[in-house]
């Protein structure tokens, strides 16, 4: 199982269209524009200087993830010592689908979610996320591209929102990766917390992955948010990843 998730949890990696995917035999990074390369898994022989001086060629700033998978496994430590510093730590959690979540979630009646399916439903989800977790809104030529493929029925990657009294106040996405789905972005407005709205959007990601033919949710949560209402509701945390930036 361990080794399952974690193989699914490195080939999870998005590529948004106005992105730069450079895949070597040492290291895979995706170069977004204007925000520089996030080296998404490394394991090499060479000279790690070698191997960061060329990835710092691709840009800046430089985001690195590292894992248990990461070779040199001193990789963390290195980065450290060359200025990087460590700006974000989730957990790689997974459980066994399928399974009716919402008693376990406890998903109030006032939380709707819904897939969103056309434009007005994926530009307020990016809102949602952008409001929330402080990111730069996508350019409008990743929300076209977005809005083309959800029109050609295309249904992975894609997004939630939950609306309460018919307001949006929250979304989240998920990606399916064969009989894996991972779950990614829950996002609740402020005024709306305390009020199962990220509980909601769970249940309704993993109901939905299963009609897909998914048999196992797979997330990677931050430890001091979103892990804890994880592992309440089954799942079990198979590692850790840690981002550096330099």
């Amino acid at each position: 199982m361990r080794e399952r998730v974690l193989k699914a949890a490195a080939e999870w990696i998005f590529v948004p269209p106005d992105a730069v995917d450079v895949v070597t035999d040492d290291y895979r990074a995706v170069v977004y524009g204007g925000r520089g390369p996030s080296v998404q898994w490394s394991s090499t022989v060479r000279p790690l200087d070698a191997v960061i001086a060329e990835v710092r060629a691709l840009g800046q700033p430089v985001q690195w993830w590292v894992d248990d998978r990461t070779q040199p496994a001193d990789t963390g430590e290195v980065l450290q010592s060359k200025g990087f510093r460590e700006i974000e730590v989730v957990e790689v959690l997974a459980r066994n689908l399928p399974g009716d979540l919402s008693p376990r979630l406890d998903v109030p009646d006032d939380v709707v979610v819904r897939p969103a399916l056309d434009a007005a439903g994926i530009e307020a989800a990016a809102a949602v996320d952008s409001e929330v977790f402080g990111w730069a809104p996508p350019s409008r030529n990743e929300l076209d591209h977005e809005i083309a493929a959800v029109a050609r029925g295309e249904r992975s990657p894609l997004r939630f929102v939950a609306e309460i009294d018919g307001e949006i106040v929250g979304a989240a996405g998920y990606t399916l990766l064969g009989d894996v789905v991972g779950l990614w972005g829950a996002a609740v407005l402020e005024k709306a917390r305390g009020r199962g709205v990220y509980r909601a959007l769970i249940a309704a990601r993993c109901e939905a992955a299963v009609a897909a033919g998914a048999n196992l949710a797979l997330v990677r949560a931050r430890t001091a948010t979103s892990a804890p209402t994880l592992r309440r509701i089954g799942f079990v945390a198979y590692g850790t990843k840690r981002c550096y930036q330099l």
